[in-house]
């Protein structure tokens, strides 16, 4: 007898979304759109690109990259919808190269989380391991010089107005995410506390209501980290995240499907 389906070995609450498969998604072969933003890429870190440079026009990227001019303005569409460039119009316009937002990464995501079904409910518990995680590998960052300069500023509670609020919150995660000192964590794990900001608490009440809470979470987690304690980092973040879970919980149901936006 066969093995079942994983959508029918393991019993899960319908809600007209769609099962998550392993399909051929991986093993297939890229399209020519794909494959020229792949070499696009590859030359910019070849080329030591950054932020706000210029990149070649379109006449010169086509007889580099050999692709018809229908192909490359859709592989260039690809990277400008990832945020990875930016296509400035009118004459002495063209490609720029944009930034690594993992905000990019987790806005794709939703359109997942949406089709599978996931809630916020889930995408908070999900923010509590992994962010949890970033924290705790902070605090085993053996450049302890490097991880005080960096979290200093966080002991202290912020100066900040209200729309400058949460890119303060949001950067003292960026910050923990750098010091966890691993890429692919830090880009993959980083994305559920950007979706939290954008879509739950940009549109919740006045920040200051919560600016007390939060900064005295940052604190503690700063202290653990620079103290070097990871298991107190750990459980010092986590507890972090379900503050944050309580508070958004006061204006929206958590067993709402995570949208795009």
């Amino acid at each position: 007898m066969s093995a079942p389906e994983p959508a029918t070995a393991i019993a899960r609450l319908s809600r007209g979304c769609m099962d998550i498969v392993v399909g051929d998604a991986a093993t297939r072969l890229l399209k020519t759109s794909e494959s020229v933003a792949r070499d696009i890429v590859h030359d910019m870190v070849e080329q030591g690109l950054r932020t706000g440079d210029r990149m070649p026009a379109e006449p010169a990227m086509l007889e580099c990259y050999g692709v018809s001019r229908q192909s490359l303005r859709e592989g260039l569409r690809l990277l400008e919808v990832q945020g990875l460039i930016s296509i400035r119009p009118g004459p002495g316009g063209g490609p720029v190269v944009g930034s690594i937002d993992p905000g990019n990464l987790g806005k794709t995501a939703t359109l997942y989380y949406h089709l599978a079904g996931a809630t916020y409910s889930e995408l908070f518990d999900s923010w509590v391991l992994m962010e949890s995680m970033l924290a705790e590998l902070a605090a085993r960052n053996s450049d302890r010089a490097t991880a005080r300069k960096a979290l200093e500023p966080f002991l202290d509670a912020a100066e900040t107005d209200s729309p400058e609020f949460f890119k303060h919150h949001s950067y003292f995660h960026s910050v923990l995410g750098t010091l966890a000192g691993n890429r692919v964590l830090e880009l993959t794990f980083r994305t559920a506390g950007l979706i939290v900001s954008h879509h739950i608490l940009a549109g919740a009440a006045d920040p200051r209501d919560i600016r007390q809470t939060f900064d005295a979470d940052h604190a503690l987690v700063a202290k653990a980290i620079m103290g070097g304690h990871p298991r107190k980092a750990h459980n010092q973040m986590a507890e972090h995240i379900r503050n944050v879970a309580a508070y958004y919980e006061a204006y929206q149901s958590m067993n709402s499907l995570i949208e795009w936006r």
